[in-house]
């Protein structure tokens, strides 16, 4: 449930803009299961202080539970998109480093143990780039990790990339390879044209 809620926050950010609510659609088994899911729901959103404004519950008696979120926002005239990068722009990449991975998933979570208002002001570098002009290009970092991502940015936006590894920041203690593939609660690759960069 909580997942559900920061990812979707996390995709509206990365297009340059802002949550306004939440909705979702839930499938389960058992209150029991619903309730914690739900539980997590809440707890995302008091986090992040976006409401959850409606939704629906379908008790299916058996099998296992699903779970449909979805975000509404608002954006400015100015968007972050996966396909305006040019030759050129410098690649910035802006993650959060604080936290660590849960288990042996290549998921690292600085999302349940930062506070609200670190994790509003993450959110709102998005679109406060894009309303100033700073990021035209962009895309969240997401379940390719930071190879995989790239690979896609560079796709849509139809050019290529340098990625210089001694350059790349990456917490202590965690090996560059799993870094890599790690799919962070709060990371974006960014394109900055070289006369933006130092404004950024």
């Amino acid at each position: 449930g909580y997942s559900a809620v920061m990812v979707n926050l996390s995709d509206i950010a990365a297009m340059g803009g802002r949550p306004v609510a939440l909705t979702d659609i839930l499938w389960t088994p058992s209150d029991e299961i619903s309730s914690q899911i739900w539980d997590g729901m809440q707890d995302a959103a008091r986090a992040y202080g976006v409401p959850i404004v409606g939704g629906h519950t379908t008790h299916t008696g058996s099998g296992k539970a699903a779970l449909g979120a979805a975000v509404l926002g608002h954006a400015g005239d100015r968007l972050i998109t996966s396909f305006d990068a040019n030759p050129g722009d410098h690649l910035v990449i802006a993650i959060d480093m604080h936290g660590g991975y849960r288990g042996d998933k290549p998921f690292w979570n600085s999302s349940t143990t930062s506070s609200p208002e670190r994790l509003r002001a993450g959110l709102e570098m998005l679109p406060a780039l894009a309303e100033k002009g700073l990021c035209r290009a962009g895309k969240d970092i997401s379940n390719g990790g930071i190879i995989g991502t790239l690979a896609m940015f560079c796709n849509c936006s139809e050019v290529g990339a340098i990625l210089d590894l001694e350059d790349l920041p990456c917490p202590m203690d965690v090996e560059i390879e799993r870094w890599l593939v790690s799919f962070p609660s709060y990371g974006y690759l960014l394109a900055i044209s070289p006369e933006d960069i130092e404004s950024t």
